[in-house]
């Protein structure tokens, strides 16, 4: 397993209402069509950040899909246009996380 965390802030304007309506759109167009991924989740934190986690069945495909990004999907461009992007970043940011050990909770 591979994971992924794209954290940010939305462009000044833009309203959660809008991001949610473009990450929908992302989903729908261009993460549901992507082989390896597992699972997508938006996120909100409580200091008006946002982030994108995604976990992946490995390092390979969360490589294709980085590569399948850079196409100039229209749904991708739309929802990655919204945030405030850091260059300065290594990845611009984005956090990646390769699975070690996993322990399950019981209920």
């Amino acid at each position: 397993m591979y994971i992924q965390l794209a954290p940010g802030k939305l462009k000044a304007g833009v309203s959660e209402e809008a991001a949610l309506r473009a990450s929908d759109e992302f989903q729908k167009e261009f993460v549901k069509h992507q082989k390896g991924i597992v699972r997508r989740i938006f996120l909100k934190g409580k200091d008006g950040t946002f982030a994108d986690l995604v976990i992946f069945e490995s390092k390979d495909a969360a490589d294709r899909v980085a590569a399948a990004e850079q196409q100039g999907n229209p749904a991708c461009m739309a929802f990655f246009q919204l945030w405030e992007m850091d260059e300065a970043k290594p990845d611009m940011g984005v956090l990646s996380f390769e699975e070690i050990k996993t322990y399950d909770h019981e209920r």
